[in-house]
C-alpha cells in the first residue's frame, strides 16, 4: 500500500509503502520530509444484512402467563386490548430469563433483523438492572454464526399497514406498546436507545408526519436532531411535554401516563359532609354505623359515600 501527499494528492515514489502481507513481508518504509501524507485506506466491504428465520417468532409467541411485560399491561388493560397489541407489534416470550420478552425488530418488508430480550419487573414493569442489566439479542442466543446486525426501527413493519397515521416516535420499545394503548390514534415506533434516533434508522418514515417524545433530559440533543431532520425534508417536531413535567431524570411518557392513571383512580373527592362525619368519626366510629344502617344523606340530598 503506497502513501499520498494530501497536499498534491498524488502518489510519493514507489519505494514508500507498506506490504499488504506486512505480518510476513514486513517491508514498510515511511517517508520523511516529504510534506504531509497518510495512508488511503481500502473500505472495509459491507456485508449483507443477516436476518432471522419467521418461525423464531411463531416460537416465541406463546407463554404469555411467563412474561412480566405482558403480565403487568393486564394488569392495566383488558385482556382484548393486550391481545390486540401482542399481535400488532408481534411480542414475544424468550426463556433466556424467566419472565422475559423479545421485542424483534422487523423491517417495512417484514424482514426479520433481530430481536431485543429484555427482563422487566413482574409489578413495576421497570427493566432489571441487578445484579446486572438484563438485555440480549435474539441472534446471540439462537447461536446464529456470523451473523451481520442491521437494526430498525421496533414497530417499522406498520408502516404499510398505517400508512396515513401521524407516527410518534419514542426511545423504549416498552412504552411504544404501552402507549398505543392509552393512544391508539398514533402509531407508536421505538427506536430502542438514545443512539438509535439517527438518519439511517429513520429515513423509512421520511414520508409521515412525525413527533418525537424523547425521556426526561433527553430533549434538547432529540430537539437538535429533529431540527436537522427538518432541513432534509421532514414532517417532524420535538414535544417538550415530558421535559416542563417535574419528574426525574430517564422518566418517559407512559410513566407519565400510568402515574396520571393511577392519580385518578385513588383520588377521591370529598364533600364537607364526608370531611366532616370522618373527622367525627375519630372521635366516635360508631357514627359510621349510623349513617349507614339508616342511609343517611348530606345537606343537598346526596349519598354519604366516602367515609372509613
Amino acid at each position: 500500500m503506497r502513501y499520498v501527499n494530501n497536499e498534491t494528492t498524488h502518489y510519493l515514489e514507489p519505494k514508500y509503502g507498506r506490504c499488504d502481507r506486512e505480518s510476513s513481508c514486513k517491508y514498510h518504509q515511511s517517508p520523511s520530509s516529504v510534506g504531509h501524507v497518510h495512508i488511503p485506506l481500502e473500505p472495509k466491504p459491507k456485508r449483507e444484512k443477516s436476518t432471522i428465520n419467521s418461525f423464531e417468532v411463531s416460537k416465541h409467541g406463546r407463554n404469555f402467563k411467563r412474561n412480566n411485560f405482558i403480565q403487568f399491561l393486564r394488569n392495566h388493560f383488558s385482556d382484548d386490548e393486550v391481545k390486540s397489541a401482542i399481535l400488532k407489534y408481534l411480542i414475544g416470550t424468550s426463556n433466556h430469563w424467566n419472565g422475559s420478552t423479545v421485542f424483534w425488530q422487523i423491517n417495512q418488508s417484514r424482514e426479520i433483523l433481530t430481536g431485543k430480550i429484555m427482563l422487566f419487573d413482574l409489578i413495576t414493569a421497570k427493566r432489571v438492572k441487578t445484579p446486572y442489566n438484563h438485555i440480549n439479542w435474539a441472534h446471540k442466543t439462537l447461536k446464529i454464526p456470523n451473523f451481520e446486525l442491521q437494526q430498525c426501527l421496533f414497530g417499522l413493519h406498520l408502516i404499510n399497514e398505517y400508512p396515513k397515521k401521524t407516527i410518534a416516535l419514542v426511545e423504549s420499545e416498552k412504552t411504544a406498546i404501552t402507549m398505543s394503548l392509552f393512544l391508539p390514534d398514533y402509531l407508536w415506533i421505538a427506536t430502542g436507545s438514545k443512539a438509535n434516533f439517527k438518519k439511517e434508522l429513520v429515513e423509512p418514515i421520511k414520508s409521515f408526519n412525525i413527533i418525537v417524545y424523547p425521556d426526561k433530559s433527553e430533549y434538547e440533543d432529540w430537539n437538535t436532531k429533529a431540527a436537522q431532520f427538518r432541513q432534509d425534508g421532514y414532517t417532524i417536531k420535538c414535544s417538550d411535554y415530558i421535559e416542563k413535567k417535574e419528574v426525574l431524570k430517564g422518566t418517559d411518557l407512559a410513566d407519565v401516563y400510568f402515574e396520571s392513571k393511577t392519580s385518578e383512580i385513588v383520588e377521591i373527592k370529598y364533600t364537607k359532609t364526608e370531611i366532616e362525619v370522618n373527622r367525627l368519626a375519630k372521635i366516635n366510629p360508631e357514627i359510621i354505623n349510623l349513617v349507614r344502617t339508616f342511609d343517611l344523606l348530606d345537606g343537598d340530598d346526596n349519598e354519604i359515600v366516602n367515609i372509613d
